[in-house]
């Protein structure tokens, strides 16, 4: 690296016992790359080597459920039981060689479950409430008390064994209309009870866990809660719906709460369901999600007749009209880019002033001046990328260079997104490659690699862009 000594973008952080040599963070994401049940292959180690190798600071692994019951998305590693600890630390020593931290998000999807694994098939998954999401109509059931509790210990006890691994911190996701952010959101949690009634009720489950966690690994090990801002646009695709959720002042003082308990930084979102046009912010390539909605269709009441109509062109093009045309990156149909990148920035510096945490910013960061111009403004300590990083896992290696912005920048397609769940995790953007078979042959290199073994330190991944 090149860059000079006194580039925001290149000053080490440290919070609590996480030592950051730069503030630029990979954010969670991770396709479909592991085993059934749960147990991780050889092509996650080659997936997460390829950013460690790109020179960001961290990586924060892909969601990672807590009890199978919980799991998204088969076929993510899980650390659910004893026996994942000695995979993870396989996989943490890897990252650690290129002087890369590694976070484990902690994840538990309650409704937010895109595909069941076999044995919970025609089974609701657990929740804050028994209404069904707006987007999919993804089932679910409403907890009892003794179920909540369980909950809270399985976090905990995911909590020991990512400590045990060799993780550098954890990250509890509490966002994205996922189970601990059906609790906090009151445009999902209908409760009559001690988990629901005002803002602090809803935030038991959040704080519980936060103790729990912190009773299992000590207060030197690094703690992070995934939070969505705001979710005053949860009825985006359901204009006809008006359940308002909460304010960015109501995650404000969430986050003072939290600081209060033993929080070490907060990990700024946005939405109430994912994907949501907040979050990834950007186009929704319907043509490609006609495919994907197959995976969902017997999952969600809404998903039948959804998939049926995007099978006809007209419609798709509704669809995607339909998709974040009131969010502020959209004007008449026309995506804004310049309005994405660092979008989330406004809400990071009021969390950050309300709580006095350290705050990790997602956004669709992808260039240099903007990422400096945040953390030199103080909106921000770390920015966390994903996307950016997909279309080009070395970015931050030539930021370091003085390169500003990738020669071919990620377009906020969101093909990668729609994609995940059929296929692997990759860009899908033709228009970014030299030909067809360039971008295919990028999106099978971790396979090989898992075969094979990785590319010499020279002609790695991390040294060109794609």
């Amino acid at each position: 690296m090149t860059a000079p000594a006194t580039d925001p973008i290149f000053q080490p952080l440290r919070i609590n016992g996480l030592t950051l040599k730069n503030r630029v963070v990979r954010s969670s994401m991770g396709g479909r790359v592991d085993y059934y049940d749960g147990s991780m292959s050889e092509a996650r180690i080659a997936w997460e080597r390829r950013f460690a190798k790109g020179g960001v600071s961290a990586i924060i692994s892909s969601n990672v459920g807590i009890r199978t019951d919980g799991i998204a998305v088969p076929g993510y590693a899980s650390i659910d039981d004893d026996r994942t600890i000695p995979s993870w630390r396989r996989l943490i020593d890897e990252v650690h060689r290129y002087d890369c931290r590694y976070i484990i998000q902690l994840h538990f999807s309650g409704r937010q479950r895109d595909l069941p694994r076999k044995e919970f098939v025609g089974i609701h998954p657990p929740s804050a409430t028994d209404r069904p999401d707006l987007l999919y109509g993804l089932r679910c059931r409403r907890m009892t008390i003794p179920e909540i509790h369980d909950v809270v210990r399985a976090y905990a006890q995911a909590a020991r064994r990512a400590r045990a691994a060799g993780a550098d911190g954890i990250e509890i996701v509490a966002c994205n209309g996922y189970l601990l952010h059906q609790f906090l959101s009151s445009a999902i949690n209908d409760r009559r009870d001690e988990y629901n009634g005002d803002l602090r009720t809803r935030a038991r489950i959040l704080l519980d866990v936060l103790a729990a966690v912190r009773a299992e690994v000590g207060r030197d090990f690094f703690v992070s809660m995934k939070l969505s801002g705001r979710d005053e646009h949860n009825a985006y695709m359901a204009p006809f719906v008006r359940r308002v959720g909460n304010t960015i002042d109501d995650t404000m003082q969430l986050s003072r709460w939290l600081a209060e308990a033993g929080l070490d930084a907060i990990h700024l979102s946005q939405g109430d369901s994912f994907p949501h046009p907040l979050v990834p912010a950007g186009l929704l390539p319907a043509d490609d999600s006609r495919y994907s909605l197959a995976g969902l269709f017997y999952e969600g009441t809404r998903v039948p007749l959804t998939f049926f109509l995007m099978q006809f062109a007209v419609l798709r093009r509704i669809f995607e009209w339909n998709w974040g045309r009131r969010m502020p990156f959209k004007q008449r149909g026309r995506l804004l880019p310049e309005k994405i990148e660092g979008m989330n920035q406004g809400d990071a510096a009021k969390l950050k002033a309300a709580s006095g945490l350290p705050v990790i910013c997602v956004g669709g960061w992808q260039t240099a001046s903007r990422i400096r111009a945040a953390l030199e403004a103080g909106h921000c300590d770390v920015v966390s990328v994903a996307r950016g990083l997909l279309a080009n896992p070395d970015m931050v290696q030539r930021f370091g260079q003085g390169q500003d912005a990738p020669e071919r920048p990620c377009t906020y397609c969101n093909k990668c997104l729609v994609n995940a769940l059929l296929q692997p995790l990759a860009c899908w953007e033709e228009s970014r490659f030299a030909n067809r078979d360039q971008m295919f042959e990028e999106a099978y290199r971790i396979y090989k690699e898992a075969a094979v073994g990785p590319a010499s330190e020279q002609a790695g991944v991390g040294s060109r862009a794609i």
